[in-house]
């Protein structure tokens, strides 16, 4: 058993090899076993070729058809080529429609030198080789157009098809044969198989009508057209689907996050607020007590001094408290939503800095309360690095919704800076609005030119639909 033995050696040799070398040695032994099949077949059926114009119809038929192709996963695609192909299968020997497949199998990405040589040359083989195998079956049968023959042909072609491409992706990425083999069809799997029938259906009567004129041929094309829209959009819902189970997940992990982030900034703050305002009023509490006592007994002097130290102790105590209320109020979003917390906000520091900061603002519905905590907090951040360290006046915050994403910008008139300088110095502050803006999915861009002010942009999911 040769070609056993051949298959067996080629898939060991595979083994050892790298990704990139895999996938080579595959598509050159496929390429190898595509050329013995057509030779062989030529050899066999020297004859067996029609005139050349019939020839050049058919293979411009279908570059016609592999003009329409559908993207799948792993970078896979299928064309609208298979009922030209199978119509093919039926009415020629193998070796002619080996010859229609490997000319005819056109891929744009070619010429665009898009894709390796070696896997060009793979998608053509493999392609001959199924339809090259269809063909082999139909030529068993006496009547070209017996349905048990036609099916068998149609199952070959699908399967050799699968497998090939299967073990390819298989070699290149890595992934197990059977997630390949369940990814790559169109979801969901019956109505992939009733679509792949009815081209089948389609080949066929292609087939029987060709022997009106080739001019039949021509009108299939236009349902293939609409074939082809069919199964895009059923691949675009598909992926549509998947984002929006990503984007739910990505979700509840951010409100996840939120809920112990605010659990941990509680007990920080609780923990703040007995380490320093509780000391505080303690020592006022006790120096009070102590004041009256001096005072009951005629020491005026150490009663001020007391009374010095009780209004210390208050003043740091309200101090403290008074950042513990900031930290709080920064860590939450209130009952208003987005746009009021961050205008009171905004609106706290243009009194306490004596900055002008504008907030505009454009929503259609409130975001997930992790989406609008993530927003609150790189404005936040944003505008406190304004004030300190640009030492702006003039500040804008703009929160728009559009195309299922919350983008909040906030633009400054002053100094700027070297972004690449404060990236390489690890800049805390911005890091912070980076994990903020990735922790629920969105990203952030920034830039700032020295003298000409800074932009922050963050792009957050508005909540489910396109990210």
């Amino acid at each position: 058993m040769p070609l056993s033995f051949s298959c067996v050696s080629i898939w060991s040799l595979c083994n050892v090899l790298s990704a990139v070398d895999r996938i080579k040695v595959y598509s050159w032994a496929v390429v190898a076993a595509a050329a013995a099949f057509l030779a062989t077949s030529l050899v066999a059926q020297p004859s067996a070729f029609p005139r050349l114009p019939i020839l050049i119809f058919w293979v411009g038929a279908l570059v016609v058809a592999e003009l329409l192709p559908v993207t799948l996963g792993f970078e896979t695609r299928i064309t609208m080529g298979y009922p030209i192909l199978l119509a093919a299968a039926i009415l020629f020997e193998p070796g002619v429609t080996m010859v229609i497949a490997g000319l005819g199998s056109l891929d744009l990405r070619e010429l665009r030198t898009q894709i390796p040589v070696h896997r060009a040359l793979f998608n053509r083989a493999q392609a001959m080789l199924h339809i090259g195998a269809a063909s082999a079956i139909m030529s068993l049968s006496g009547d070209l157009l017996n349905p048990f023959f036609i099916a068998a042909a149609a199952a070959a072609d699908l399967i050799i098809n699968l497998g090939l491409v299967s073990v390819a992706v298989h070699m290149e990425h890595g992934i197990p044969l059977r997630e390949v083999a369940r990814k790559i069809p169109p979801s969901p799997l019956a109505g992939f198989l009733l679509s792949y029938a009815l081209l089948t259906a389609l080949g066929a009567a292609t087939a029987a009508a060709s022997r009106q004129g080739t001019w039949v041929v021509v009108a299939i094309l236009v349902p293939l057209l609409f074939a082809r829209m069919a199964i895009s959009g059923a691949r675009s819902r598909e992926e549509l689907s998947e984002r929006v189970l990503k984007q739910q997940e990505a979700l509840r992990k951010a409100t996840e996050r939120v809920l112990e982030d605010r659990e941990q900034e509680r007990a920080r703050i609780a923990a703040h607020i007995h380490d320093t305002s509780l000391q505080m009023l303690a020592a006022a509490s006790y120096g009070s007590a102590n004041t009256s006592k001096l005072l009951s007994t005629g020491d005026v002097g150490r009663a001020r001094e007391s009374s010095d130290m009780v209004r210390e102790a208050l003043d740091e105590a309200m101090g403290t408290l008074r950042d513990s209320l900031v930290d709080l109020r920064r860590s939450a979003v209130e009952a208003g939503g987005l746009l009021q917390t961050v205008t009171r906000f905004a609106d706290q520091l243009s009194t306490v800095w004596g900055a002008n900061i504008a907030v505009k603002a454009d929503l259609e519905s409130e975001p997930p309360i992790s989406v609008a905590l993530a927003a609150v907090q790189i404005v936040q951040e944003a505008l406190v690095n304004a004030l300190k360290h640009a030492g702006s006046d003039e500040i804008r915050v703009n929160i728009a919704q559009n195309d299922g994403a919350i983008v909040v910008v906030v633009e400054d008139d002053g100094g700027g800076f070297d972004l690449q300088e404060e990236k390489g110095a690890e800049h805390v502050g911005m890091q912070l609005m980076q994990e903020r803006a990735a922790g629920v999915g969105g990203t952030l861009d920034i830039s700032s030119t020295p003298g000409r002010g800074t932009s922050i942009a963050a792009t957050l999911p508005a909540g489910v639909g396109l990210s």
